[in-house]
């Protein structure tokens, strides 16, 4: 039996960029009982505070919050609920009783390099945009992420703009290139976004910390996200060799809770 239910964030568990749904929150409130659930994504840590916890506390759901883990920025970071019991760890960052445990951050000097050479392939191949929804390229601190049609673009948008991963594809493989030799991955993220952050921290780099910190093996995880192709920053989870369940979209997400929910 699983012990641990892993997501991916956009187009997994919500619509990119928004919050839970009211159902989608109700599922998840449902699984916090009967199991640890753990959210890791591209997405920072603010947004996934307001989509994931706060939408969860809106909606007056006894959730159990002891039973959640995030990992923001595609692993970089790891923050989980102590509640009022942060006194013996008041060194460590902490927000409304979640505490982060640990942060992989690049240098300034790292950061800059990776967004010019961001700019100048996304130029190069015709996929910069000219009046952006939003920033197109962000500093994450422990991830730098390219958003081709800006943050906030609307999900149509970015939907039509490289269904087939070509685009994400062409912008890897030169940026990959004019980074050879600084250590970072370079992968392609959301459906329209390129995510960069220091070689190995990846997915299955926060899978394997949390298996350390949660005393859990491969075999009691199961990852259910929506970029487990090759290339994807679901991929490496599912290299890992964790279970893992491909979903198209949030209402695939929410059949396969409900069957677990039900089951267990």
């Amino acid at each position: 039996m699983k012990k641990l239910i892993a997501f991916d964030q956009d187009d997994t568990i919500n619509i990119t960029k928004l919050p839970l749904d009211d159902e989608m929150a109700g599922l998840l409130s449902q699984l916090l009982a009967k199991f640890k659930v753990c959210i890791i994504s591209g997405t920072n840590w603010e947004v996934m505070k307001k989509n994931d916890i706060d939408t969860l506390k809106k909606l007056k759901l006894q959730s159990n919050f002891s039973n959640y883990y995030f990992m923001p920025t595609t692993g970089t970071q790891y923050w989980h609920y102590v509640g009022n019991d942060i006194t013996s760890k008041s060194e460590k960052v902490s927000e409304d009783g979640w505490i982060r445990e640990y942060a992989h951050f690049l240098t300034e000097e790292q950061a800059n390099k990776i967004m010019s050479s961001l700019e100048i392939a996304a130029k190069k191949l015709g996929y910069w945009c000219e009046n952006p929804a939003g920033e197109i390229i962000e500093n994450r601190g422990s991830q730098i992420t390219f958003s081709a049609l800006g943050q906030w673009a609307t999900p149509e948008d970015k939907h039509d703009w490289d269904p087939d991963m070509t685009k994400r594809r062409e912008i890897v493989a030169l940026v990959k290139l004019d980074l050879e030799g600084m250590d970072v991955d370079v992968v392609a993220g959301g459906s329209t976004s390129v995510d960069i952050m220091l070689s190995g921290v990846d997915k299955a780099y926060g899978m394997k910390q949390l298996m350390k910190q949660l005393h859990l093996e491969k075999e009691d995880i199961l990852f259910i996200g929506d970029n487990l192709k090759v290339g994807g920053n679901d991929y490496p989870v599912k290299a890992f060799g964790i279970d893992t369940i491909q979903v198209t979209n949030c209402e695939d997400t929410k059949w396969i809770l409900k069957g677990i929910i039900n089951t267990f």
